[in-house]
């Protein structure tokens, strides 16, 4: 990934510490005003990105194409008021972020771990997915995690001394495979967020939110090759400062039959629950990104092919 020059870095880095000092001293409630309020400042000014946001829901949910506007709108907001909450959390202790999340059905995890083949932990750019990943860190001693650079140097090494700080490993996907893999033949936990678009080369083409997209079928690979679990988490603000991390039916892919354990076959299984989770709270999902770019073009290259 590209560099910003510096000077733009220094701008951003200054207002970012600026707006983390003001954050620290806000309570949760005022945290979340204000983050109302930057989520529709926000909108307001990347007017491209909200309408590629309100094209999305349109195509995938067509039953709530009336209210995809207003879906688009709260999304904003969701948006600013994670990002003010993370400020608020991210150098707590543990400990403490923990008692922030309520984990529902959380024998889902320990029984995953309790077979000894390792947890891959799945989840989605879906309402407070950073704070789910702290209380993860929080409740399983060895974590890795695959996490794309910053664009912007001084806020890549900030926030990833806080990262550090937490013990989670964190790994640069395009040298991800060896790392995961080792935590997982240890018996620890992969955190992995597989609802964004990947290049063809590095994903299949299934269905998501009813549509194909690019996916990536890395977490299908690795459970499939090692025999771990696949356990489903989505973290549901309940009010400023609170939090629910909801645990879905697991995967048991030891004892999947081989044709379910094809990575295609998986990776579909997998988006399938990531698209229930995102209907049923689309306002808390990142529909700002071209989840579906390239599909159209492959689609219609097998139509062709096929004639």
């Amino acid at each position: 990934m590209s560099r910003k020059n510096r000077l733009l870095q220094r701008i951003e880095y200054a207002a970012y510490r600026f707006v983390a000092a003001r954050v620290a001293k806000m309570s949760d409630e005022a945290a979340a005003k204000w983050g109302t309020r930057l989520g529709n400042a926000t909108r307001l000014v990347a007017r491209r990105r909200h309408r590629v946001a309100v094209a999305n829901v349109r195509a995938a949910l067509p039953e709530r194409a009336a209210e995809a506007e207003s879906i688009i709108r709260e999304c904003w907001r969701h948006f600013g008021r994670e990002a003010l909450a993370y400020l608020r959390v991210k150098d707590l202790p543990l400990a403490e972020v923990a008692a922030r999340c309520q984990y529902v059905d959380e024998d889902i995890l320990q029984n995953g771990l309790a077979n000894g083949r390792g947890v891959i932990f799945i989840s989605a750019h879906l309402g407070g997915w950073e704070v789910a990943g702290l209380t993860i860190m929080a409740h399983v001693p060895r974590v890795s995690t695959v996490a794309r650079p910053f664009d912007n140097e001084l806020l890549e090494r900030d926030l990833g001394a806080s990262r550090a700080r937490t013990g989670v490993e964190i790994v640069d996907r395009r040298r991800a495979a060896r790392t995961l893999l080792k935590t997982l033949s240890q018996n620890g936990v992969v955190v992995l967020l597989p609802d964004q678009a990947v290049l063809p080369r590095e994903g299949v083409l299934v269905p998501f939110l009813g549509r194909p997209a690019w996916t990536t079928d890395a977490p299908a690979k690795m459970a499939a090759r090692l025999g771990s679990t696949i356990v489903f988490g989505f973290c549901i603000p309940d009010k400023p400062g609170q939090y629910r991390l909801e645990f879905e039916e697991p995967i048991r892919v030891d004892q999947l039959s081989d044709s379910e354990r094809d990575p295609v076959a998986l990776t579909r299984r997998i988006n399938d629950v990531i698209s229930r989770r995102i209907a049923t709270h689309p306002e808390l999902w990142l529909w700002m990104h071209d989840r579906w770019k390239g599909a159209a073009a492959a689609m219609r290259s097998d139509v062709l092919n096929a004639e």
